[in-house]
């Protein structure tokens, strides 16, 4: 908890911010058509700023790192540190947030003091925000640039075994002698995870605490939304974009948000369409209110390349393994199968976060994850048993502080105590 003078700091701190701001989000779709005299409409921040801006705007201490990989990727970790002295265990615990898929860091920062970020770090604990590769925080590298085609030839075992690693090891360098890492994970960002404690165990062991899957996805063979549909497709459309070299096209954030921005913002009416068509994907029953709409499209697509992409289609086959490149596995891999990441050699706790009504990463998928880790890994498991909680409102639900926030701060004090 923060003391009361450090409250009242940044209390003044953001509405200092704010007061000459005008209105930039509503609570109803019709509200928006009177958005800029209409009381019940307000300005966020969130809606308007970038990561660390949030950070520094909301109040909060930032401290800015660049980690370069072993392949000469640049990327940027966030970190709010932690001096409060009413949570001693905790403030010797970093914590590593790590986004899903066509997302940033910025992910953990929408909902005010209510994020994910925030009520961490409320807690007491030294938070790191990581950023992988190709999104618009981490689009930097040693002799290529965002506009190099080859710059996008990378899939989910580079972010794994090489973006994850890199950013681990910034967090031990930058803390005190002997912590280990709590994970948390949205979606996608649970996926790397999985594989560097497979392909790694040992290293996984020796620096990591505990490990928190938000939207667990492993093998997602009951996804219900209909963009399983376009699984099989997969191979065909990466051949098809690198024929007609269009991979920065599809992948960089700047050109997906030159189009999807203006179309999905023109109008109340569009917001509510473009949300729909997500939520086929996230689940239909949604806690997202129409205020958070103009935080989420502030904040996505965040780009990622055509290849991760082709691998998460993967998943949705039955397949937990390095990327199949087909007919060339043998001279990837040495063998005509691409390698299988085995869950079964995790030795870190795991908790797992699951929503009843998530589309995307269903209760079936994490129930076969559960069971295919070691027991000794399986830590708990938390479902949000609730009509209107889907993917996305795992980190942007009205609810989700008080559903999952707030009940896994306790968790993890129980944790670092044992």
């Amino acid at each position: 908890m923060r003391s009361i003078s450090e409250l009242l700091a940044s209390v003044v701190f953001v509405f200092s911010s704010v007061i000459s701001q005008e209105n930039n989000v509503c609570p109803t779709f019709k509200d928006y058509y009177t958005i800029k005299n209409n009381s019940r409409c307000w300005y966020d921040l969130a809606a308007e700023y970038s990561a660390p801006e949030i950070i520094q705007r909301m109040g909060y201490p930032l401290l800015t790192y660049k980690v370069q990989t072993a392949d000469g990727y640049i990327l940027t970790m966030f970190r709010i540190p932690n001096d409060h002295i009413n949570n001693p265990d905790a403030r010797f615990t970093p914590i590593y947030l790590q986004h899903g898929l066509v997302a940033t860091s910025a992910s953990f920062l929408g909902k005010g003091r209510d994020s994910l970020a925030f009520v961490l770090s409320d807690a007491g604990y030294d938070v790191w925000l990581g950023n992988y590769r190709g999104n618009p925080y981490s689009e930097e590298h040693v002799n290529m640039t965002v506009f190099d085609q080859e710059y996008w030839n990378h899939g989910l075992d580079e972010v794994a075994l090489l973006d994850i690693p890199a950013q681990y090891q910034t967090i031990l360098d930058n803390t005190a002698p002997g912590s280990k890492i709590i994970f948390i994970g949205h979606s996608l960002g649970t996926t790397v995870s999985l594989m560097f404690a497979s392909e790694y165990p040992e290293r996984a062991r020796k620096i990591m605490k505990m490990m928190v899957l938000l939207c667990p996805a492993y093998t997602l063979t009951n996804m219900v939304s209909p963009y399983k549909m376009l699984a099989p497709m997969g191979d065909f459309v990466l051949d098809t974009v690198r024929r007609l070299k269009l991979d920065r096209i599809v992948s960089h954030a700047r050109e997906l948000r030159r189009f999807v921005i203006p179309v999905c913002m023109e109008s109340p009416e569009l917001m509510r369409n473009c949300m729909q068509m997500y939520n086929l994907f996230y689940g239909p029953n949604t806690d997202l209110g129409p205020e958070s709409i103009p935080v989420y499209f502030n904040q996505a697509p965040g780009g990622t390349s055509i290849k991760i992409l082709n691998h998460a289609a993967d998943f949705i086959k039955g397949n937990f393994r390095k990327y199949n490149y087909n007919e060339l596995n043998y001279k990837v891999y040495g063998t005509p199968y691409s390698p299988k990441y085995d869950i079964s050699k995790v030795h870190v706790p795991v908790y797992l976060v699951y929503s009843a009504q998530d589309w995307a990463t269903t209760e079936a998928d994490a129930m076969n994850l559960w069971r295919n880790l070691p027991k000794k890994s399986r830590h708990g498991m938390m479902k949000i048993d609730k009509d209107t909680f889907n993917h996305i409102d795992m980190v942007l639900g009205r609810h989700a502080r008080q559903w999952v926030y707030d009940p896994l701060v306790r968790i993890l004090n129980e944790a670092i105590r044992n």
